[in-house]
């Protein structure tokens, strides 16, 4: 009896995940352990206090406030349809919120800043983008604690909490969007963009369980 062989199936690679799908899953342990920190945690307590508030919000300052021109001196570098101009703009709401919690000009230069973040590659820029835009997310949950809390409310003191506005969904849609696509394209080291972001995960901890 003749035999006839079957042909075999091509076999394809595997498609790699989405690039915000593995920095969801491989930043997920740091994510949590900020969620963790005590500062963030008490932040949606119910006995919050004004004090705990502004020595958050002093600390944010220190952060992003260098994190963010960090991210300016090389925005020439990034999509262009990130529209950082759009997105770098917690600096300046937190200093109107230090302000308007009572602080002087004096008081608020003479901050601590956190100079842990070193951005000389697109990728580095990315991965801290990355859990800048995603803080944003539980920002109206925040807002309304806040008001609920302590009374307070964006032109008192909270106007970084809901940084984008009514924009928030659309920017972090578009950027997911656009990390996904330069990905796809090897316009940027994918594995790059992860260690970044968790180390700018792990700055952002520290920073704030800071004295």
């Amino acid at each position: 009896m003749m035999s006839i062989a079957l042909a075999e199936a091509p076999v394809f690679p595997a498609l790699a995940p989405p690039l915000t799908l593995r920095l969801r899953q491989e930043t997920r342990d740091l994510h949590d352990r900020i969620e963790a920190n005590a500062r963030f945690a008490r932040l949606m307590a119910p006995d919050l206090t004004m004090a705990e508030y502004r020595r958050l919000v002093a600390r944010l300052h220190g952060h992003h406030g260098p994190l963010e021109t960090a991210l300016d001196a090389v925005s020439h570098r990034l999509p262009a349809c990130l529209v950082l101009h759009r997105r770098l703009t917690r600096r300046a709401a937190l200093a109107a919120d230090l302000r308007a919690l009572g602080f002087a000009p004096d008081d608020i230069a003479a901050l601590p800043r956190c100079e842990a973040h070193a951005i000389r590659s697109v990728e580095q820029a990315l991965g801290a983008l990355y859990v800048l835009e995603g803080s944003t997310l539980g920002g109206q949950l925040i807002a309304r604690h806040l008001n609920a809390a302590l009374g307070i409310g964006p032109a008192t003191g909270a106007a970084h909490v809901v940084p984008h506005g009514a924009e928030t969904g659309t920017l972090w849609r578009d950027f997911r969007l656009a990390l996904d696509a330069g990905a796809e394209a090897a316009q940027f080291d994918p594995d790059a963009v992860i260690a970044a972001s968790r180390h700018a995960f792990d700055v952002l901890d520290r920073w704030v369980a800071g004295a």
